[in-house]
């Protein structure tokens, strides 16, 4: 039983997040219940229908999990981050009553374009020196040959542990978005973004004429989703902040 507006209502259930992470949908018996026992923790987030925002659960339920209380001061929750963004009606799907999935809001074709220009950009910006080369500056040409070709190399590095880690590449890191996994918009794997949405829904693809344009304006379809994110099975959604 809670109090909103001064007014005592029963809600079934609540979607339950940590770290970034669903832990599931439970209702209200089942949470005091963890709190309880530590199964969750006071800075856990929740979210149900009606709430204009995610919340942490000591905010919503007014009580400490296990652990006393003198060890969870207060300062810590009064600035803790919400790392989880107000429900809105762009949001990607809805949560069903069987799923652990945690609301998240697509990125905006604006973000995603901006994205693919700027890593357009670095990587061009990688072979100015050797665009700069002077035949006339002996002994010269090969150096700045060698230090565009390290800066690809470093490009490449980055993009790779980038995509590794987080789903982004350095375009997307400075547009604050990343790639996921279409089902439960957790990050995507290493080979499914590397090799099937880069290899083989961008560069493989790539080939045959005209598709490169066509699956760049996908952007602007219903969900979002180039040709290479349905190849991949993936989508593109905003940092969590």
């Amino acid at each position: 039983m809670l109090r909103e507006n001064g007014i005592h209502i029963t809600m079934s259930s609540y979607q339950i997040a940590r770290d970034g992470q669903a832990l599931g949908e439970f209702d209200e018996s089942q949470i005091q219940e963890g709190l309880q026992t530590g199964y969750f923790q006071p800075t856990d987030w929740c979210w149900r229908e009606g709430m204009s925002e995610w919340q942490v659960l000591d905010v919503v339920f007014q009580q400490s999990s296990a652990q006393p209380a003198q060890q969870m001061p207060k300062p810590m929750l009064a600035t803790a981050v919400n790392p989880y963004a107000a429900p809105r009606a762009n949001l990607v799907g809805r949560l069903p009553q069987t799923t652990s999935r945690v609301y998240v809001e697509k990125a905006s074709a604006g973000s995603r374009l901006a994205a693919y220009i700027l890593d357009l950009l670095v990587f061009f910006a990688c072979f100015l020196p050797a665009g700069l080369m002077s035949e006339t500056a002996l002994g010269k040409s090969d150096l700045m040959l060698y230090v565009s070709f390290g800066l690809f190399g470093i490009i490449c590095i980055t993009n790779l542990i980038l995509i590794a880690t987080d789903g982004q590449t350095v375009g997307k890191r400075l547009m604050g978005i990343r790639i996921a996994q279409i089902e439960d918009s957790t990050k995507a794997g290493f080979i499914q973004i590397v090799f099937l949405r880069t290899l083989l829904g961008k560069g493989a693809l790539g080939l045959i004429p005209l598709y490169s344009l066509v699956d760049i304006l996908f952007i602007f379809s219903d969900d979002g989703r180039c040709l290479h994110d349905k190849i991949g099975g993936t989508h593109v959604v905003k940092v969590l902040s």
